[in-house]
């Protein structure tokens, strides 16, 4: 385990061909990462997880696998977990990967999110996901969220413009208490159900779409 001085939040960048990724974010002075091969049993994922560098400076921390030698077989999978000050930023790329968020965060970008994947709280998110079921449990900004198949929940949103996308799954948004919304919803197999509040001065504006599913939005 490597650990760093930040006692302020930073911004954290993964790269990783495949696995899982744990951001733990918490009142803290310091960073903690963690890197582990997904299943200790396959020498690929074993390798993969010694090729991962870890680096910090100005603070940015880097999470980095090696991209050297994929011709030879297979990119291993691993198990990044990352414990990190409150309202941090991150940027995570991976060809596919789980991701489970905990705690508060600033900005998350994540390109190829997979399977399960949970964020508690952020500023803003921005999230492509090849397959997977996504929820966010409050949003404090704008998102920008897709998957292919699968449903997006987001339990709380604050304001700002969320976009939402799915080709087969379920949408549920849920307005924050005391916040105007809009919603511009369509689906081709589903069923819309609008129970936003709107004065007329909408503070969230809401775009959801799907191919196949329902689209629920509620003021709490």
């Amino acid at each position: 385990m490597r650990r760093f001085d930040t006692p302020d939040p930073i911004s954290t960048v993964v790269e990783i061909p495949a696995g899982r990724v744990r951001l733990i974010a918490a009142d803290r002075g310091d960073t903690a990462v963690e890197v582990r091969p997904a299943n200790a049993a396959k020498g690929r994922d074993v390798r993969a997880a010694e090729q991962v560098a870890v680096d910090f400076g100005d603070g940015v921390l880097r999470i980095k696998a090696a991209t050297g030698g994929r011709a030879l077989g297979p990119a291993g999978s691993v198990e990044v977990t990352v414990k990190l000050p409150a309202g941090s930023h991150v940027k995570a790329a991976t060809a596919g990967a789980e991701l489970r968020a905990v705690g508060r965060l600033g900005d998350v970008v994540f390109d190829g999110a997979y399977r399960h994947i949970k964020i508690d709280e952020a500023a803003g998110v921005h999230l492509t996901a090849t397959d997977g079921d996504v929820e966010v449990g409050r949003l404090n900004g704008s998102a920008d969220i897709s998957t292919m198949r699968g449903d997006i929940r987001i339990t709380e949103a604050a304001g700002g413009k969320v976009v939402l996308r799915t080709q087969s799954g379920d949408i549920s948004v849920g307005a924050a208490a005391g916040v105007s919304a809009v919603l511009d919803a369509g689906t081709a197999y589903g069923r819309i159900d609008n129970a936003l509040k709107n004065d007329g001065a909408p503070a969230l504006d809401i775009r959801a779409t799907t191919s196949h599913g329902d689209i629920t939005a509620r003021s709490l």
